[in-house]
């Protein structure tokens, strides 16, 4: 879901990955860092015109609720070593004949100010019509930087 938009057909959660930037820091071989973002949705089934402030704390705060989810998957992907390591087989199994295969070598960390805080939706987040009334929800996108992957001088896999 390259914009974190949730398909119509989601559920009352949804996450989304989607691609960051990705830069290099050498000359003469390849010294990549990726970035990624995550946004979670939560759909809320009440009208946006009733989701008050004391609704909205209680799915933000409780224990299953919006900011839980969120700090989960963020303390899940920061720094997550069993990640880069599926990573890298995936690309080993994408590249069979490959001689070599330069996979990553740090995984990517939750970035410096790294997400904004949740937002009230419309309806149209999940594919509703604009100015639906029938639900609204909360979005937040968490964003996450610098998984390296280095490819030595001369090598082309």
């Amino acid at each position: 879901m390259p914009d974190g938009h949730p398909p119509p057909w989601g559920g009352d959660w949804f996450v989304a990955v989607h691609q960051g930037g990705q830069g290099n820091d050498m000359m003469n071989a390849l010294d990549e860092r990726y970035d990624f973002r995550v946004t979670l949705s939560a759909r809320l089934t009440v009208p946006p015109d009733r989701a008050g402030d004391t609704l909205l704390a209680q799915k933000l705060v409780e224990e299953k609720g919006f900011n839980r989810k969120a700090h989960r998957l963020k303390t899940y992907l920061h720094m997550s070593w069993g990640l880069l390591q599926e990573a890298n087989q995936y690309l080993l199994d994408a590249n069979p004949d490959a001689d070599e295969v330069y996979g990553f070598c740090e995984p990517a960390h939750f970035s410096p100010g790294g997400a904004d805080d949740p937002q009230l939706v419309g309806g149209e987040w999940f594919g509703g019509d604009p100015g639906t009334t029938d639900c609204c929800g909360l979005v937040q996108e968490l964003r996450f930087e610098g998984a390296r992957r280095l490819q030595a001088p001369g090598t082309f896999a």
